[in-house]
């Protein structure tokens, strides 16, 4: 199958990343590196046989499924085929889904932490899958130079996938009743880490294992929920309004290297 990016898919981002009262420099650029090329790209025939991308969808139903694509898209659009872990991006991504842009923070880290369908530096995030379909692109252009005759059966190929592909994308209106409810859920959806990640997430700021510990079991025991009873989307976010207080803080001796120095 092939999926077809669509420059006007890309309004959405226009309309955010041109407001320079509103986001920086670096989202006008990253919108014009999107709107640079419109091409196809390899797309699996099944890709929800996949347990990661049923895994996906049982998180966060169909809305979910309609992000990763996204996500695809862009990825293969840009021309590094990496995207920055940067909020105007979650930012312009959740205004083209109709979706809270927290929503699209916690759905990349789901996908690199929990699924492993993205990579990441910590800087950008990609999908190996993509640079793959690149080396196939690169493979099939080689194939069609060799001959006028190849090169029409190449392109005739390529557009009876096309057609395919748009009878294949067009989702049911009963799958989409089925995923509606789960859709008007996806708000009060969280990440939840594990209490490594909140352990390690202390120790790298500078804070005891001690208080991790006491922070995780808090809010595991109460179903991710604040004092107040709200449930708490960003868990990080939590940690540092609560729990990052100078009674909790590592004593220098015991401190990191790293953080010794900067403390120092």
């Amino acid at each position: 199958m092939l999926a077809v990016i669509d420059n006007k898919l890309l309004k959405n981002i226009h309309t955010l990343a041109v407001d320079g009262s509103r986001y920086p420099e670096t989202a006008r650029v990253f919108y014009f590196k999107q709107m640079k090329k419109t091409f196809y790209f390899s797309h699996d025939f099944e890709p929800t046989s996949d347990p990661k991308i049923q895994a996906l969808i049982s998180e966060y139903g169909g809305l979910g499924y309609g992000i990763w694509w996204r996500v695809i898209e862009m990825l293969h659009s840009d021309d590094d085929h990496k995207l920055p872990k940067k909020q105007f991006l979650y930012r312009a991504i959740a205004g083209q889904m109709k979706c809270e842009y927290v929503i699209i923070e916690e759905f990349i880290e789901f996908s690199i932490n929990v699924l492993e369908l993205l990579n990441t530096d910590g800087n950008y995030f990609w999908s190996n899958r993509v640079f793959k379909n690149f080396e196939q692109m690169d493979k099939e252009k080689g194939w069609r130079s060799k001959g006028g005759t190849n090169s029409a059966n190449a392109r005739k190929l390529k557009e009876a996938d096309l057609h395919s592909s748009l009878a294949d994308l067009e989702i049911s209106s009963t799958e989409l009743n089925s995923s509606s409810s789960k859709e008007k859920k996806i708000k009060e959806r969280v990440y939840t880490p594990t209490i490594g990640e909140v352990e390690i997430y202390f120790k790298d700021n500078g804070y005891t294992k001690d208080s991790a510990v006491k922070a995780f079991h808090y809010y595991s025991e109460n179903n991710w929920k604040d004092s107040r009873n709200n449930q708490v989307k960003n868990w990080k976010q939590k940690m540092q309004g609560v729990w990052f207080k100078e009674e909790n803080k590592i004593k220098n001796e015991q401190l990191p290297a790293h953080l010794t120095r900067v403390l120092n």
